[in-house]
């Protein structure tokens, strides 16, 4: 008799870097994800949903991602000290139906393959520096100015009294506000301001950094 179908997840947390890939089956994957956002897991706080897909034998999926990953395990857990873009676009591989973020009926796994696969280039490729914007400077969220973070390195702000990747706390922000995108993928840069110009519109003040 073959396994049903159920879904393996991907969440964030309020550590940079450190995910949970876990399981569920289907019909409690809405409960599952909201309990775990509301009071963590394993003493680790601020989860996040990336990315969920629907497959067959989500048992041995799921252990054999925890296998490949297990250098990068946190003890027993269930996190990874991992590339969020990493994850995301091998659970994108996998044979299955894409639950999180729900796709439009015009798009596909294979356009949330490509989106996260850009985003990670472009987001590779911005440095705040680069730009001529100093760590301590303010940036503005596109879409509600009051929104605010500091800029704290070549790459990351600081917010809510945690240090993130632009990428990451542009999602969790649309996250927030119940606008995340088909992929959960975003170039941070495109949607934060600085002196009221697009991040990514702002010409390079140096050649690399």
């Amino acid at each position: 008799m073959s396994e049903p179908r159920g879904v393996i997840y991907v969440m964030t947390s309020a550590i940079e870097g450190l995910v949970k890939i876990g399981k569920t089956s289907t019909d409690r994957f809405e409960a599952r994800m909201q309990y775990l956002e509301s009071n963590g897991y394993s003493n680790i706080t601020g989860l996040q949903r990336l990315v969920a897909i629907e497959v067959d034998n989500y048992h041995k999926k799921e252990q054999l991602l925890h296998e490949v990953f297990s250098k990068h395990r946190i003890g027993r857990s269930e996190f990874f000290a991992l590339d969020e873009y990493l994850i995301q676009r091998l659970l994108l591989a996998l044979d299955g139906t894409q639950i999180h973020p729900k796709p439009t009926q015009s798009a596909s796994k294979a356009d949330s393959f490509e989106a996260v696969t850009t985003a990670h280039q472009q987001d590779q490729r911005f440095s705040f520096y680069k730009k001529g914007i100093q760590k301590g400077a303010t940036i503005c969220f596109i879409k509600d100015p009051a929104i605010t973070a500091i800029v704290a390195g070549p790459r990351e702000v600081s917010y809510g009294g945690k240090t993130w990747r632009l990428s990451a706390l542009t999602r969790l922000i649309y996250t927030q506000r119940g606008e995340v995108n088909n992929s959960g993928a975003y170039r941070g840069a495109d949607h934060w301001t600085y002196g009221g110009v697009k991040l990514t519109k702002l010409v390079d003040k140096i050649q690399s950094q």
